[in-house]
This record gives structure tokens, C-alpha cells and sequence, in this order.
């Protein structure tokens, strides 16, 4: 494909449909014409194309029903007003004014295919200054300014529309180039291409909602900086044509750049989630699109980048939580089959029902079956290869890291718009992650435990999985503005490291079937945090081996089977850690912390607070009628193998203890509630931790000290930490000065409560004997309240 045959062809088009608009002026006309420098044009459009159609190996990518025109009527013209001058060095600049236009396309499809991506429509009014002029090795230069308003964007599905409304979008850019012999080396023969380069490139956006079905789910803005680079150039990935691409892009540092979501409530109150000063650059290698005999396909060689927040902010808080920062390289992996790639289908493309597990059958039928081959939507067939990734978070100046993060898999999806809702199908997802483990400091530290926190949030440091889950999103929160989600999850397959190491050992969960179902699922944003209540919620996680080591050959404790059932459990992550906290022992201030034997602590206004209720329903029917579930805990062991030494063994063959039908109230008899549940809430910041020597032989660094000695780092910095190094030494008594290069540490001040916890029976079941046998009826735990400090260092 000829890159600059595309350019000049799209400008010719331009131009040509503005000649359209010149007319030839009579004597009365030009009587009242006075000379003035410059030319202005005056257009009215109304264009309609039944197709247009780009063409790549033969294949063709056909856009129909494109039509330009007044936003009041499809059969009334739309106007703009071009001002040209030349200004003093030569450069041609161009004033545009647009009045509101609509711009709607009816469908996008690939070679006349049944299904298409649905129909878009854009209605828009703008303002444009750019300015262009001749470079002297070639090309041209200039600067360049636009604001967009009053703008609409519908995607339109079957009839149902998702909507972004009262779009708004301001950009300048003070210097861009565009060059036309820009060299290309990556494949196996040298072409050259078109190069667009811009300096400062600063734009805004907002949307005042986006919608479904008229109700909101919040509002998105920004502001950004960044200068950037393109490269463009002929042919694809697959055959002779196609397009491929290579972009450099610097976030600039800018304490002005921020991205914001916000979320109103029924009165009208905005609380936002908020991301700022913020900085970073993304580098991509070989982005490539072919347009296939059925599908678009997409995909990349590499894709690196780094990104820091400096202030996060939830709610009406203007109490950062602490800032971010990521690293992150997506590359192709050849060796292990591991790449980036994806296939955009028009339509949708559904599952082959027969071929899925048998938990998650009816409910993928039900999700798709008013749904057929004419259908509109996106169907992606998806691979990715996520190599390394490491994130940070940064308290107070402390840093945490999330170290080695790294997944790859493959996975089937649909997005369509119905009636109020956005429906995502995932289908036949095979994929994998895990976590390192934690670095505390700078990014030379030694891995440590502390990931195992995660668990409080059902995130588990290291997963192999598949996965059949379908989502409905509606807008709309628990109160106003926000989300609300219905879905339906499968895994089968599925390993899940509960607490491993680098390599790959630790406590592991292996060959699991776990369903899950989600219903009224809600996400708020209000004025003390995030909220997420869950409506109900029930699951059945049935793990075949808990095993101790590795994942395949580790010594099994046996099948652990845990079902739940809730109703009103909900989730909040809001901004401000433990602050000041007696280590130790019960105390409100510092002086009394000390004379009770604690350790006084000021752990700073930044970090979070997790506040987790599961409210533990008793079993019965769950709302919508579709099952019948319940809270049970089995415990099985001693089973049959499958073979002679073969580690793997026949459920429900060996003997199990059962917790049945555990259930939360709040303790009031035949009026009972269960508003309370069981409440978990962690505190978590980032802290100077008290290390002691555990022995007096020296460490396994060949470091000295007595035992009872504590571990004090020496006042050498480093990049990533200016007050830690990496060399410490052991010290009977510290100094208040030494004390502040204690080692860094994950702290974290939980408590744990309930008002009253329910267990029905505990029952042992006998493989010959078909029914459980009860060992104890109706125990009833009450008034549980519990807190502590803890705290993950690296073992020394």
C-alpha cells in the first residue's frame, strides 16, 4: 500500500468537497467587495456515501451510510467557514469554523459480512487554528490549535445505544512536523514512510455522562501534556498491504495533568476518583493492521512504558491515598508461543455452547440467546504477553512494590449494547499471572512476603486459569450516578497460589472449579471513599489438593470445598491509613503507649483503609430463583487414588468434616437483622518496621550482632530511596536518628468483629455411609472484636 497515495488522496477528497461550496459572483455581488488580504470560504455539506471501502490484499473493510450533515435533519446541509492567510514567514494558516454538524455512519463490516461493529453517530461543533509551512530537508511544519463542544457520541447496537453526551475536547500543539522519508528497518527489507512529530501537545477533555439507557454511569475528565512521535508506514503483518506503526510518546511532568471520574448521587452531589500529576512514556514497536477475510486484525512486537501518579484522591478528600508508579513491558515471546494480537470480528460471534463446561452452559445460552448471526457488536479473539511488570505505591515517601508481575493467555470476547446494559461475553479465556512477591524501599530490595494482603480482596498472587463469565452492566449505582454489574464467572482448570515465592513454591490450590454469581453488584464513588456493595453473591470454590510446595508434586492436606452465600456484604477503600497507632498495647496517646509496654507510632495522613463486611446468609433460594445456596466449609482426606502413586485422588471417596450452614446476625432473636455481618478492616501504610536479631551467629549477608539486636540500615541513599541504603548493621540501642532507617515495612492495623456467627451443625461423613452424621447442632459464637498490628519485612 502507498502511504502517501492515502494522504494525498484524503486531501484531495477534502478539497474537493469545499470547492463544492464555491460559487462565481455577480456584478451587484462584487460592487461591494473590498480587497482584503487572505481568502475565506464559506461551505454548506451535505454528503452522503452509500460505501466506502478500503482494500487490503483483497480483502475490503467497507464503511456504509456515511453521511455528513445539519444536526437538526438528515436532508438539511451542515456549515463551516475556512479563513486562509499567509502569514509573514510563509506558513499558510488556516482559521475553521464549524457549526453543528452530525456525522453517522449505518454499519462497518468486512467483506459484506452479516453481522457489523453497529452504527456510530457524532454530533459536533468546533473552532480550528493550524498554521502549515515547508521544512528545508523536506515536508512541512507548524502549529496547530481545536476546540470541540456541544459534542455527542452514540454507539448504536441492535437498536440500543451507548452514549457519551456533552463531549467537550481542547488541544494545541505548539510545533508539529510531518516528513515523508522516515526509514524503516524492522522487517526483512527497508521501506520508508511518513513521520509526524509534535511538541507540547497539550489537550482537555470531558464528557458531562456517559449513559445507557439515559441514566448515567458518571462523568470523565482530563488534562494532559505530552510530545509525541509517529511513524507510518506500508504493509502489515500478513501479506503485501496493510498498515504498520511505530509511536513514541512522553507524558510531560505536568502537576496540572489529571484524569477524574465523577460520580453523582440522587441529590446531585459529585464525588470523584481521582488520578494527578502524573508523568510517563509509552513506547510502541510494530503496531500492525491488516483487514483479513473476516476479521481486523491487529497486533504489536513490543509496547513499553512507565507511569507515575503523583496525587490519587477519593471522594470530597483532599487526603491523597499516596501516588503510584508502573513499569510495564508487553513483548512477543516466539519461544514459548506467547504474542499480542488481535482479531476484531463484526457482529457476534457466539460460543460453541456444546463444548463448555456443563456449570456455566445454561447461563452462556441465556446471555446470548436473543442473539443471532445478523446480530450487531464486536466479537475479539485476543492473546496477550505481559513479560515483566512492577508497581509501586508510595506512602508518605515510602515505597512498596508489587515486583515481577507477568501474565500471558488467550480469550474469546463479545461486546454489545441491549436494552440499558452493556454486555460483555468472555469465552474459552485460558490465561496466567503471578506476582513476585513484595519489595519494600527501592527496587534493589529482597522480595518479602506481605502479597498474601491481596486475599482480603480475592486477588491471589499467582492464578493459572480458564474462564466462561458473562457481564451485564447498567448504569446506575446504589444512589444516582455509578455502575451496577450482573454476571455469571467459571473457572475450571485453575491452580491458585494462595502464598508462593519467586520460584514458585508455597501454599497452592490445585485443580479448582469455582463458580461464581454476582447479582446487583453496585460502584459509587461517595464523599468518605469507593464503595462497592454486593447485592448477592453466591460461589462454590471445590479445591481438589491443598498442597504444600510445588504446584504439581507438593504433599496435599486434601480437597478443601467452600461454598457462600451473601446478601448485603459490601466493600470500601477510602483514603488515610492507621495514622497514629499504639504498637503493642491499648493506648490513646504516646505517653501512655510507653508506660503500658507499646510502641508509639505516627504513620502519617497517607496510605488506605480496606473496610470489608460479608454479611453470611442462611441458605435458601437466591433471589432471581436460579439455585439454591448456602455458607459450608468440607474438609476431606484419606481418599482413593486414581492410580498407584499417581497424586491425584476420586472426590467424595475418603472421609470429610463439615461445617454447615455458618450464617452472621446481629444477635436481636425473632427480630433479627444482619446489617453487621462479619467486618473486617485493615489499615495499610507503608513504615519504619523494628527488626530484632534472632540469633548471635551472623546473618545469612554475613552482617554481625548480638540477638535482640535491631537491624539499622546505614544513611546511604539510592535512587529509588534517598534515606536507606542496602548495607545495615545490628544495634543494641538506637538512637532517634538511627531509628528512622528501621527497615521499611508493609504495617498494616486490622480488626476483625461480629455480632453473632452462626454455625447449624458440624457433621462427619463416612465414605459408605451416604448421609453426614452430626457431631454438634447450632453453635453460636458472639461479640467477637479483635485487633492487630502487623507488619512484613524481608527475612534476613
Amino acid at each position: 500500500m502507498n502511504i502517501k497515495s492515502l494522504v494525498f488522496s484524503s486531501i484531495t477528497l477534502s478539497l474537493s468537497s469545499s470547492c463544492l461550496a464555491l460559487q462565481a459572483l455577480d456584478d451587484e455581488s462584487l460592487s461591494v467587495v473590498q480587497g482584503q488580504a487572505g481568502l475565506t470560504v464559506e461551505q454548506s455539506r451535505l454528503l452522503n456515501i452509500d460505501e466506502l471501502t478500503y482494500s487490503d490484499d483483497g480483502n475490503g473493510l467497507t464503511v456504509e451510510g456515511l453521511r455528513f450533515s445539519s444536526q437538526t435533519s438528515v436532508d438539511e446541509v451542515a456549515h463551516r467557514t475556512y479563513v486562509l492567510d499567509v502569514s509573514q514567514d510563509g506558513a499558510l494558516r488556516v482559521q475553521t469554523e464549524i457549526k453543528p454538524t452530525q456525522m453517522h455512519i449505518d454499519a462497518i463490516r468486512i467483506n459484506n459480512s452479516a453481522g457489523s461493529f453497529g452504527d456510530f453517530t457524532l454530533n459536533y461543533e468546533a473552532v480550528s487554528n493550524f498554521s502549515m509551512k515547508g521544512m528545508t530537508n523536506g515536508g512541512f511544519e507548524g502549529d496547530f490549535e481545536i476546540g470541540i463542544s456541544n459534542a455527542q457520541l452514540i454507539w448504536e447496537t441492535n437498536g440500543h445505544a451507548l452514549t457519551f453526551e456533552n463531549i467537550g475536547y481542547n488541544a494545541s500543539v505548539d510545533n508539529y512536523t510531518f516528513e515523508y522519508d522516515v526509514i524503516d528497518n524492522t522487517k526483512s527489507f527497508t521501506r520508508t514512510g511518513l513521520d509526524l512529530g509534535m511538541d507540547n501537545f497539550d489537550f482537555s477533555f470531558s464528557t458531562g455522562a456517559v449513559s445507557l439507557g439515559g441514566v448515567s454511569l458518571g462523568e470523565l475528565s482530563g488534562d494532559l501534556a505530552l510530545s509525541a512521535n509517529l511513524q507510518i508506514f506500508g504493509g502489515g503483518r500478513y501479506g503485501d498491504e496493510g498498515l504498520t506503526l511505530h509511536s513514541q510518546v512522553d507524558i510531560l511532568s505536568n502537576p496540572d495533568n489529571y484524569v477524574r471520574f465523577t460520580d453523582y448521587d440522587a441529590s446531585g452531589q459529585g464525588n470523584s476518583l481521582s488520578m494527578e500529576d502524573f508523568s510517563g512514556e509509552i513506547n510502541l514497536t510494530n503496531l500492525t493492521l491488516d483487514v483479513e477475510s473476516d476479521h481486523l486484525a491487529i497486533g504489536f512486537d513490543e509496547l513499553e512504558g512507565s507511569f507515575e501518579a503523583g496525587t490519587i484522591l477519593i471522594g470530597d478528600s483532599t487526603k491523597s491515598i499516596g501516588s503510584i508508579e508502573l513499569d510495564f513491558l508487553l513483548n512477543d515471546d516466539a519461544i514459548n508461543d506467547r504474542y499480542n494480537r488481535f482479531q476484531l470480528y463484526p457482529g457476534i460471534t457466539q460460543p460453541d455452547f456444546d463444548a463448555m463446561p456443563d456449570e456455566i452452559k445454561s447461563y452462556a445460552e441465556s446471555f446470548y440467546q436473543d442473539l443471532d448471526a445478523n446480530s450487531e457488536g464486536i466479537s475479539i479473539a485476543a492473546q496477550w504477553n505481559l513479560a515483566n511488570a512492577d508497581l509501586s505505591y508510595i506512602d508518605d515517601g515510602r515505597r512498596v512494590i508489587f515486583s515481577g508481575i507477568k501474565s500471558f493467555g488467550s480469550a474469546d470476547t463479545t461486546i454489545d449494547v441491549r436494552d440499558k446494559t452493556l454486555a460483555i461475553g468472555i469465552s474459552n479465556l485460558k490465561g496466567s499471572y503471578s506476582i513476585d512477591g513484595l519489595k519494600v524501599g527501592d527496587s534493589d530490595a529482597p522480595l518479602q512476603g506481605g502479597a498474601e494482603l491481596l486475599l482480603s480482596l480475592e486477588v491471589y498472587q499467582a492464578m493459572d486459569f480458564d474462564l466462561d463469565g458473562y457481564t451485564e452492566i447498567t448504569a446506575g449505582g446504589a444512589d444516582g450516578g455509578g455502575i451496577r454489574i450482573d454476571g455469571d464467572y467459571y473457572f475450571s482448570n485453575t491452580n491458585i497460589g494462595l502464598s508462593v515465592d519467586e520460584n514458585g513454591q508455597g501454599i497452592w490450590a490445585t485443580d479448582v472449579k469455582y463458580d461464581i454469581h454476582l447479582r446487583d453488584i453496585t460502584f459509587d464513588v461517595e464523599a468518605d471513599g469507593l464503595k462497592i456493595n454486593r447485592g448477592e453473591q453466591w460461589s462454590t470454590m471445590d479445591i481438589a489438593n491443598l498442597r504444600w510446595g510445588d504446584k504439581n508434586s507438593g504433599r496435599s492436606l486434601g480437597r478443601v470445598k467452600l461454598e457462600r452465600f451473601e446478601q448485603g456484604s459490601s466493600l470500601a477503600i477510602m483514603p488515610g491509613g492507621a495514622g497514629q497507632v499504639c504498637v503493642g498495647a491499648s493506648a490513646a496517646d504516646e505517653a501512655s503507649c510507653g508506660s503500658s509496654g507499646g510502641r508509639w507510632e505516627d504513620r502519617g495522613e497517607q496510605g488506605m483503609t480496606i473496610a470489608l463486611k460479608a454479611a453470611f446468609a442462611n441458605a435458601g433460594s437466591t433471589t432471581d430463583g436460579t439455585a439454591t445456596a448456602r455458607n459450608r466449609l468440607t474438609w476431606e482426606n484419606n481418599r482413593v487414588e486414581t492410580s498407584a502413586g499417581s497424586g491425584e485422588y476420586i472426590s467424595d471417596s475418603g472421609t470429610q468434616i463439615i461445617f454447615d450452614n455458618y450464617s452472621t446476625n446481629d444477635g436481636r432473636g425473632t427480630s433479627d437483622t444482619n446489617d453487621y455481618g462479619f467486618q473486617a478492616n485493615l489499615s495499610i501504610d507503608v513504615y519504619e518496621t523494628k527488626v530484632l536479631k534472632k540469633t548471635d551467629e551472623d546473618d545469612v549477608n554475613g552482617v554481625s550482632g548480638d540477638f535482640g539486636d535491631e537491624l539499622i540500615y546505614d544513611n546511604i541513599g539510592t535512587v529509588d530511596d534517598p534515606i536507606r541504603g542496602n548495607s545495615y548493621s545490628y544495634v543494641a540501642s538506637p538512637t532517634e536518628e538511627q531509628e528512622a532507617l528501621r527497615p521499611l515495612g508493609f504495617a498494616v492495623k486490622g480488626n476483625i468483629s461480629f455480632k453473632e456467627l452462626n454455625i447449624d451443625a458440624v457433621q462427619l461423613k463416612h465414605p459408605d455411609i451416604a448421609t453426614p452424621q452430626t457431631v454438634f447442632y447450632g453453635v453460636v459464637m458472639q461479640n467477637l472484636n479483635l485487633t492487630t498490628n502487623l507488619t512484613a519485612t524481608p527475612i534476613q
